[in-house]
């Protein structure tokens, strides 16, 4: 699509140059407007959890009614029986159940069991994801939802890289295709009352997020690491450090932001890492909305594409994106990486490195109060509105 001499090329054809958006009251207008509009047969996939805000965003959907299929895959991921997060048992019924009573009058709760740990103790839970899917008859569906709000990071990323390939794919074979879209409650009040409690001791690449940067032929170029940076993830930022060994790093900080001061807050809870040990210069620091996922994937595209041409005479240079932030800027980045992947000739070496938690806590909080910061967001990332 687009050759070496080109690579300025990247910034102005960015496939979400043009984005679908919509949150808070918007999200809700839309969705109503879209599912009455015309027969949708609707596949809704989402995790089970103890989020309070499992059950936000497929409760209004399925309330705005309209004629077609509406089916909802359950993700279950067993983490284990030491996992922290078995306490949470009740919470975790007590979800499944209210889901069940929302989607009975609609549709099927059709439940998909995800290990996300092997019997010799490794990480397995991004492959079986996708296992688990191969055998779903998906063409019967005119709009696949996928609903990230209850979902780890290792379990979403390589679903809607599934689906955004098969999209792909149907299209360059003149198929009937899908429209695709990701839906997410934000509620940075209830997020900083989880914590994860214990990492793996290794960070590694998410599955379906490898990208060459692991290959001899790769070996020799420079390594440029964008990390999008959150409150409390030191670390797994160290250990993420460890794996990539970068020449050049370039962290991603989120402003404008609901709390002016969270941009500034982090640099001073990373300051010593970020400056004195990994000498970062402040020149190298990007800013993108925390409430816009879609401005932090224009930024990730245009750092690799500067970078890129910058590195051109010797080879090129291989990119390693982490994010250690909420789920909305995840996106971003996630979108960043599948496009620069799979759209851009020569092929840049660029991966997503993580490291995976062990389990989750949740500190107490007043449900009433805290669930009034809630807001819902819908991306719209393949389909009707991107047709020319």
């Amino acid at each position: 699509m687009r050759g070496g001499e080109e690579m300025d090329e990247i910034v102005t054809e960015m496939r979400w140059e043009n984005y679908f958006l919509r949150r808070g009251i918007d999200f809700k207008k839309y969705w109503k407007e879209f599912l009455t509009s015309k027969q949708r047969d609707v596949c809704y996939i989402l995790g089970l959890g103890f989020d309070p805000r499992m059950c936000s965003a497929i409760e209004y959907v399925m309330k705005c009614n309209g004629d077609g299929i509406r089916d909802c895959y359950l993700i279950k991921f067993n983490e284990g029986e030491t996992s922290p997060s078995k306490k949470y048992e009740p919470q975790i019924a007590e979800n499944e159940k209210k889901l069940t009573e929302i989607v009975s009058d609609r549709g099927r709760v059709i439940p998909k069991e995800i290990e996300m740990i092997s019997s010799d103790r490794r990480r397995i839970g991004g492959r079986t994801i996708i296992k688990c899917f191969n055998d779903v008859d998906f063409s019967k569906y005119s709009d696949i939802i996928v609903d990230i709000s209850a979902l780890p990071r290792p379990l979403y990323f390589p679903v809607i890289r599934k689906f955004l390939h098969e999209f792909d794919e149907k299209q360059k074979n003149g198929q009937q295709k899908f429209n695709l879209h990701v839906v997410v409650v934000e509620n940075p009040k209830l997020d900083s009352r989880i914590k994860a409690l214990g990492v793996e001791d290794k960070a590694d690449y998410i599955v379906g997020f490898r990208g060459r940067v692991e290959l001899e032929s790769t070996g020799n170029l420079p390594t440029v690491w964008i990390p999008v940076l959150g409150e409390g993830k030191a670390i797994q930022l160290e250990k993420i450090h460890t794996l990539v060994g970068p020449q050049e790093i370039c962290p991603v900080l989120p402003f404008p932001a609901m709390n002016p001061r969270r941009g500034d807050d982090i640099i001073i809870e990373y300051r010593e890492m970020l400056f004195d040990n990994l000498r970062i210069d402040p020149v190298n620091i990007l800013y993108a909305s925390e409430q816009n996922p879609f401005e932090v994937y224009r930024k990730i595209v245009r750092t690799v594409s500067q970078y890129h041409r910058t590195l051109d005479v010797l080879g090129g240079c291989k990119i390693v994106v982490s994010i250690l932030s909420s789920k909305l800027l995840s996106m971003g980045a996630l979108l960043a990486v599948y496009d620069i992947s799979e759209d851009l000739q020569p092929k840049i070496p660029i991966a997503i490195a993580h490291v995976e938690n062990q389990g989750y806590e949740l500190d107490p909080f007043d449900r009433d109060e805290i669930m009034k910061h809630e807001e819902l967001y819908s991306m719209w990332l393949a389909g009707e509105c991107y047709d020319d």
